[in-house]
């Protein structure tokens, strides 16, 4: 899907999408036409100061923190208390008059002051897009990523296909730097990585860039792009409702697409797989869930990493969002052994979907070995807040999640918000585009 690019693109501009079915929400990969959206917003978006719609928002931010307290043992770890009850009366004070748009980003906002100066609690947020929450919400059909040379479309729903590679400079007329400046604020961190996996999604989200004032209402919106050969235009893309983009692209919705030609994103869903690379000494293990049940693969991976002419092995956890914090155990003690003592047998490949649990692995895995880490800063913390429980505003239908405990993966001493590669490899447009894996290619370089 991605060797377009050694064409020009012709892109079009499309003011409406065709009606379509929607495909079994347990494949999250398919292509579809999307559904024509139903976006007219509704009464309460143009700021209605009716008494009941006050209150309700009232109510919600009255509860808020109170409730937030109750589940998060240290709520105030890098924010204090006055700040975020500041905001918090901030915000009902501009209750009467703000759309409820503008009300959602300020409880983003407030929420995501938990994490603004500690970080290492992603766990603690407000995610628009989740499933449970009664919010409606909708999304460009387009998948994201934010490569070192700015925000590129990886993946799009039908009839937007022919923007895949285009390169986003403005959106609704704002240059794209100043809608991430704006964005900034709403996310919940760990770190900075995560910052720019997230960032991306709520770039999609018209009420998300409505409620900071960045569009004058939710609906189509204009998007200044450059194609591949740098060629711009403006296109206009219509939004669809999120749960029919979070049956395309998952809930989750925050991994690069699937490629059956490009071995580290050939095999996404598959919890625990391995493949022995051409070269015949390297073998490659991907490792993308915390879950148990993987203990007959995990001898027969063992089995082969013991064979006599395999000399490194490269555990790939680039995927890896996280699970069940005590599955860890089986695969770290299977590579936590003095066969991997030594520097140049394993190697750890991790990137900005490296979170939760899986960030609390290869913090665990470094301790315990002399592995090699490669590619990109994970997007979780060596130790962090996690193990998350959802909160409902009853008035806005909102979800809020909130971290319930502080995992330790290393020592109480350890404050890193993330661990660095000791082989930096960055993923770029042009290896994503030309199907290459550098991170990989780099492991393979070494002697």
């Amino acid at each position: 899907m991605r060797r377009y690019l050694a064409a020009v693109l012709v892109l079009c501009v499309v003011a409406c999408t065709p009606q379509a079915q929607r495909p079994d929400p347990s494949s999250d990969r398919g292509t579809r036409a999307p559904a024509s959206p139903s976006i007219a917003p509704a009464p309460s978006r143009v700021g209605s100061p009716s008494d009941e719609r006050v209150a309700g928002w009232l109510a919600d931010l009255d509860g808020l923190l109170e409730a937030m307290d109750e589940r998060h043992p240290d709520l105030f770890h890098g924010t204090p208390r006055a700040e975020i009850d500041g905001a918090i009366d901030a915000l009902k004070r501009r209750a009467a008059t703000a759309t409820d748009d503008e009300l959602m980003v300020g409880v983003a906002h407030i929420v995501a002051l938990v994490s603004a100066n500690g970080g290492r609690d992603a766990h603690t947020g407000l995610y628009p897009w989740s499933p449970d929450s009664r919010y409606p919400v909708h999304s460009l059909p387009l998948r994201l990523w934010l490569f070192p040379d700015g925000i590129r479309v990886v993946d799009a729903l039908a009839p937007y296909e022919n923007l895949i590679g285009a390169r986003l400079d403005t959106i609704a007329n704002h240059p794209v730097d100043d809608v991430l400046a704006a964005l900034g604020p709403l996310i919940p961190r760990d770190n900075d990585a995560t910052v720019r996996l997230l960032t991306p999604r709520y770039v999609l989200m018209p009420e998300v860039l409505h409620g900071l004032g960045l569009v004058d209402d939710v609906g189509q919106m204009t998007l200044g792009i450059a194609d591949p050969a740098g060629k711009a235009q403006d296109v206009t893309v219509t939004p669809i409702p999120m749960a029919d983009y979070n049956d395309w692209a998952g809930p989750y919705g925050l991994h690069l697409p699937a490629d059956p030609d490009l071995l580290y994103l050939s095999r996404m869903d598959e919890p625990l797989w391995w493949s022995r690379l051409a070269d015949g000494t390297t073998l490659f293990v991907q490792y993308n869930r915390v879950e148990f049940g993987e203990a007959p693969m995990l001898h027969d991976v063992l089995a082969e990493a013991g064979a006599p002419n395999v000399r490194r092995v490269a555990i790939d956890i680039r995927h890896n969002f996280g699970g069940e914090l005590r599955a860890i155990e089986p695969i770290l003690s299977a590579f936590a052994t003095p066969e991997y003592a030594t520097r140049g047998r394993l190697f750890l490949i991790t990137g900005r979907n490296t979170f939760s649990a899986a960030s609390l692995f290869a913090a665990k895995l470094q301790a315990g070995t002399a592995v090699t880490i490669v590619g990109e800063p994970m997007g979780g913390s060596p130790n962090l807040w996690g193990n998350a429980r959802d909160i409902r505003l009853d008035h806005s239908g909102l979800v809020v999640s909130v971290a319930t405990t502080f995992e330790l993966a290393t020592t109480l001493d350890d404050e890193r918000a993330t661990i660095e590669p000791d082989l930096p490899v960055p993923l770029t447009f042009a290896d994503w585009s030309a199907g290459r894996d550098a991170a990989l290619d780099a492991i393979l370089a070494r002697p």
